[in-house]
């Protein structure tokens, strides 16, 4: 397969924006970096390290919310849509340990989502939310990351759960607390005559 020179800011790619561009590697000319364009998918992937990483995946989170085991977590996400009503779009919404080999999910729910319709030439903002709960025992310290991905539904959405057609996650959104013995300014308070 041919390399192709890419010439386009990625930042600014949406996913399911309509794409002009077919499978095959990308190189940045700025950069040398190479992408790899999936156009079945509409899915960029970075190459780093001898892997392909999905682009736009995983971000750096916003705020950090401490947790401890057995809290519980409400993730919300919010989408624009136009077209039809959708029913039964698969979802998976995960806390768990992003890393070089991916995302390895600790804690996890998979819920099926329904999106009414938008027949209007204005797109409207979507919200759905799940709160996920941590076991009481047993939680690490690095589950620190949380993703939601979609797929599927009637009409179809489009992706897999290994390919979804929507994803999305925050890298440190999490930090989990009262799992490690943590003790700080240990010293003697007081010493008076008694």
């Amino acid at each position: 397969m041919a390399l192709k020179t890419l010439e386009l800011d990625l930042g600014a790619l949406e996913v399911g924006a309509l794409q002009t561009y077919a499978t095959g590697w990308y190189r940045n000319t700025v950069t040398g970096q190479y992408y790899y364009y999936d156009a079945s998918t509409n899915q960029w992937y970075v190459y780093t390290a001898g892997l392909l990483y999905a682009l736009g995946y995983m971000n750096p989170a916003p705020k950090t919310v401490s947790l401890s085991p057995g809290d519980k977590l409400k993730i919300t996400i919010s989408f624009q849509y136009r077209g039809p009503a959708i029913t039964g779009v698969l979802s998976r919404w995960a806390i768990g340990v992003y890393g070089a080999l991916g995302f390895t999910e600790k804690v996890w729910a998979t819920p099926t989502i329904d999106i009414p319709a938008n027949l209007t030439s204005t797109p409207v903002t979507v919200t759905k939310e799940v709160t996920l709960q941590l076991p009481a025992t047993g939680v690490g310290t690095d589950w620190n990351d949380i993703y939601v991905k979609m797929w599927g539904g009637t009409p179809d959405i489009g992706g897999s759960e290994q390919s979804p057609a929507q994803l999305f996650g925050y890298e440190n959104a999490l930090e989990i607390i009262g799992v490690q013995v943590s003790i700080t300014d240990f010293k003697i308070l007081d010493f008076v005559k008694v």
